[in-house]
């Protein structure tokens, strides 16, 4: 018997997706990368032509609803945000912290109408910048059935510990291109599922024109349960009135009589691998898709880091400029500071024969200014 959780002091994981490439995506829907809140594990998915509107839809799903026991749920409450990457306060968010049960038949809940494509495609509006798309999402867990016995990670993401170097990254990369590069689409055909009522009739006339009737319809619709039952008694009465036919004909009813329940189990077997076929190539598809897509984006982000390793190498010249700079002016500065030393000392002592030069001036001065004033006293005497 499973066990109900209650998370008093959950955790709030704040998870940012970044779609690149956003306007040229040409698939229905996507899916985030998986993160971790509580245990549990989520992802997002967005239909960026919006599903069946106009507008984006985003949705919250649990990403390994497929794995989990029967009767599981857990409870959560979110918030998503779509961010204005040129202004954050015209960022759009949704009700804050809204709780939803997710369980086996509702695995995901969002919203299909979050925000209007024409508003997301504006230039000018902020919510695509170069291409991408920002979207975050703020989740915690508040119960959990059943518990789960591992141990919950202490990351919001889930990262495949061997992926933990660049050349492991682009090996990896270069693996996905070359099965993307490999996969080519095979088209598929349907199988009809259309009825034709016929009745039942005993008499052998009526049979026979039954069975003109059935012989001509394709054969999926002979294993039909109503049509497969019509011919089985047609055969069989047929079988037992084979005078109105020719030696052909007859040998032709007698053996489709014995073939025809196996021909029609074997059909049964090979609608049903074809149904199991066509749903692994759907899932294929969408998986494809999703290749595509992280291929797309990694491609961006290696082109993004080798723009930063160029400008890298261009910071670290001009760090190496400066530094010479640097280097230079501290010797000058040195030099002349030896210089700015001599012209103190200079100063200084020059500095103490002024002050006693200014009192010979002071004296010399008085001297001039009675000599003169004796002078003109004389001269008036004269003049």
């Amino acid at each position: 018997m499973g066990e109900n959780k209650q998370l008093k002091d959950c955790e709030e994981i704040r998870y940012t997706w970044r779609i690149r490439n956003f306007s040229s995506l040409n698939v229905s829907d996507i899916y985030s990368g998986v993160f971790e809140v509580s245990g549990c594990r989520w992802c997002l998915q967005a239909y960026p032509k919006g599903n069946d509107v106009d507008h984006l839809s985003v949705y919250l799903q649990v990403a390994d609803k497929d794995s989990l026991p029967d009767g599981w749920s857990r409870t959560a409450n979110f918030t998503l945000h779509l961010i204005n990457q040129m202004n954050s306060t015209m960022s759009m968010s949704t009700k804050q912290g809204a709780q939803c049960k997710f369980e086996k038949e509702k695995s995901r809940w969002g919203y299909p109408s979050l925000f209007p494509l024409s508003k997301l495609h504006d230039k000018n509006g902020g919510y695509l910048v170069d291409g991408t798309c920002v979207i975050e999402a703020e989740v915690s867990v508040t119960d959990v059935f059943p518990v789960s016995t591992d141990e919950p990670s202490d990351s919001s993401v889930l990262i495949d510990q061997s992926v933990n170097k660049l050349r492991d990254a682009e090996s990896i990369y270069t693996k996905a291109e070359s099965l993307l590069k490999s996969i080519s689409k095979e088209p598929t055909s349907s199988v009809s599922d259309g009825t034709i009522t016929v009745p039942s009739f005993k008499d052998p006339a009526v049979a026979k024109e039954r069975f003109n009737k059935l012989i001509s319809f394709p054969l999926n619709d002979l294993v039909d349960s109503e049509h497969e039952t019509a011919m089985i008694e047609t055969l069989s009465i047929l079988g037992d009135n084979l005078s109105s036919f020719s030696d052909d004909q007859a040998k032709q009813i007698k053996q489709l009589k014995d073939d025809f329940p196996i021909t029609k189990q074997k059909w049964r077997d090979s609608v049903r691998v074809k149904v199991n076929c066509e749903r692994s190539l759907s899932i294929f598809e969408k998986t494809k898709n999703l290749l595509e897509v992280s291929v797309k984006n990694e491609n961006g982000i290696k082109t993004e880091l080798e723009e930063l390793k160029s400008r890298e190498k261009e910071l670290k010249e001009e760090l190496k400029k400066l530094q010479d700079d640097s280097r230079r002016l501290v010797m000058e500065r040195l030099e002349l500071s030896k210089q700015t030393q001599q012209i103190y000392a200079l100063a200084e002592e020059q500095a103490g024969k002024i002050k006693g030069n200014e009192e010979e001036m002071s004296a010399v001065n008085k001297n001039l200014k009675d000599l003169k004033s004796n002078w003109e006293s004389m001269k008036s005497l004269f003049v």
